[in-house]
């Protein structure tokens, strides 16, 4: 039982995270299946007729079975590299917020309107409890 949870589990975050590529690459392959059907069907009638056609039809059908698998390389490897630089991003802000770097003058300011909220009103708590003590 536990295991086909896990199974099931791991099938759909694998499908969230790469649904786009997944179904780009199901819809390339519908794709190339109906082009080898055009293809054969096309072949079947023309082998007879010409030949030079023949040439032209399987030229145009390899060209666009290469645009289709260079379309998907390219919508992988724009994933890829953009999944890459979010992570780099994320590290860099981990590693900035460890390391703690010199703050800008706004910030210092900030930090100081901070500091003297939070003074004043521990005075003004302080002054009302010697006020009632009084």
């Amino acid at each position: 039982m536990l295991g086909f949870m896990f199974r099931t589990g791991t099938y759909y975050v694998l499908w969230q995270k790469f649904r786009k590529q997944i179904t780009t690459l199901l819809v390339s392959a519908l794709l190339i299946i109906v082009i080898l059907g055009i293809y054969n069907d096309l072949f079947s009638v023309l082998k007879i007729s010409n030949k030079e056609s023949v040439l032209w039809l399987l030229l145009i059908k390899w060209s666009l079975i290469m645009l289709i698998v260079l379309f998907n390389i390219f919508i992988i490897k724009r994933v890829s590299t953009k999944d890459i630089k979010d992570s780099i991003q994320k590290e860099e802000q981990k590693t900035a917020q460890k390391t703690k770097l010199p703050l800008t003058p706004q910030e210092k300011i900030e930090q100081k309107e901070k500091m003297l909220r939070t003074t004043g009103l521990i005075l003004k708590k302080h002054a009302k409890k010697k006020n009632e003590d009084a």
